[in-house]
């Protein structure tokens, strides 16, 4: 089978677009929500399936994924490993053990969101999932994602329901929703699974952790977005395709299980890199005017933000994350002429999807008092966008 993400077709659609590579008409019209009656995925199809996993130094959490993905009941899969450089010997583990497993060992890291592409351009299948290492699926988990798919032709991006693999009865992820602000708010992080997430539904965006990938939808949305080095690529995926009227679905029936921890959040280095793609999503995927009326929320949320990074002996990080958007004006400028050009939803329908509480019970009381003031300013400035 041909790769949809071929040599020549990535060239060609490239080629097109420099920025955001895909087919894009400019049409404006309201976000499609419902999709075709279809029967039912018939397994006995089975689609060959390019699973990408993005490694660096990951251990022992390369092997257990690699692992639970070969004792998957799905027979048709394809497996690629991307390695960003490793200085452990958590590929080589792999290559000794699955053959079958082909390797692309990067000479420096790159970053998670070329490191995807890349492995995307290599990829056979009808669908592509990227996939974090430190992953393990349930044996039925592609089953369901592509159930989903069969019946949701509009749906570009498949999230499973991802829970903590030391607790496997909390949710890291039920779906992912985007801030008004820009940040990336995962739908019942850190609570118990209960009966709140076992619907299947559309969602803002899937998480990059794993997240099964419609190759069709991605000639028009693009690749990842390779100005994001750590975190917010997969934001970006699923509010580009909003964009471009293809949609992103949470998908319970799907159950993987993901080592996260919320003391990751406390390392400075993560706090750059978030600021650094929240500022980027916002300044490359708004509107002008949606950037003029919401600057009052902006500017709250900057106070807010710097204060915290002041608090916690960040702002260095916080000052850096300036600095390099800055630096990197007229790349961004670039991108976001292009996207501004060819989008087809405009803002007044995306700005509805989004949310304006922060949902996240790390956040503390101070995430209830920005929710009040920031839902207050959103009531007001909504109708304008």
């Amino acid at each position: 089978m041909v790769s949809f993400f071929g040599r020549s077709t990535l060239d060609t659609v490239t080629e097109m677009n420099p920025c955001v590579p895909g087919s894009f008409e400019g049409k404006e019209s309201a976000p499609r929500v419902k999709d075709v009656e279809r029967p039912r995925f018939d397994p006995e199809a089975r689609p060959l399936v390019s699973v990408v996993i993005v490694n660096y130094d990951s251990g022992a959490y390369l092997v257990d994924c690699v692992r639970s993905l070969v004792n998957s009941t799905y027979p048709n899969l394809e497996l690629i490993v991307v390695d960003n450089a490793s200085d452990d010997d958590s590929v080589t583990r792999v290559e000794a053990l699955y053959e079958h497993v082909e390797v692309i060992r990067n000479p420096v890291n790159v970053g998670y969101s070329k490191a995807s592409n890349i492995g995307i351009a290599n990829a056979n299948g009808e669908f592509v999932v990227i996939m974090n290492p430190d992953i393990v699926v349930d044996r039925d988990w592609l089953n369901g994602l592509l159930d989903a798919a069969h019946r949701h032709p509009r749906a570009a991006f498949f999230q499973p329901k991802i829970l903590l693999m030391d607790d496997p009865h909390i949710l890291n992820s039920a779906g992912n929703m985007i801030h008004i602000a820009g940040f990336g708010i995962c739908r019942g992080i850190g609570t118990l699974d209960s009966e709140r997430f076992q619907a299947e539904s559309q969602i803002c965006y899937a998480s990059g952790a794993c997240v099964l990938a419609r190759l069709e939808g991605l000639l028009e949305i693009g690749p990842m977005e390779e100005l994001f080095f750590a975190y917010g690529e997969d934001k970006d995926w699923g509010w580009r395709a909003l964009m471009m009227e293809w949609q992103s679905v949470y998908v319970p029936s799907s159950r993987i299980l993901h080592k996260w921890s919320p003391s990751l959040g406390r390392s400075p280095e993560k706090f750059y890199f978030l600021e650094f793609e929240r500022l980027l999503s916002i300044w490359k995927n708004y509107s002008k005017r949606t950037l003029i009326l919401l600057t009052p929320i902006f500017l709250v949320v900057e106070i807010s933000v710097l204060l915290y990074a002041l608090a916690r002996g960040w702002l260095g990080e916080k000052i850096r994350s300036y600095a390099d958007l800055v630096r990197m004006r007229c790349v961004i400028s670039e991108k976001r002429t292009i996207i501004q050009n060819h989008r087809r939803v405009p803002d007044r329908f995306l700005v509805n999807r989004f949310v304006t509480k922060f949902e996240h019970p790390y956040v503390g009381r101070v995430g209830f008092v920005l929710d009040r003031l920031i839902s207050i300013i959103f009531t007001h400035v909504r109708d304008s966008i």
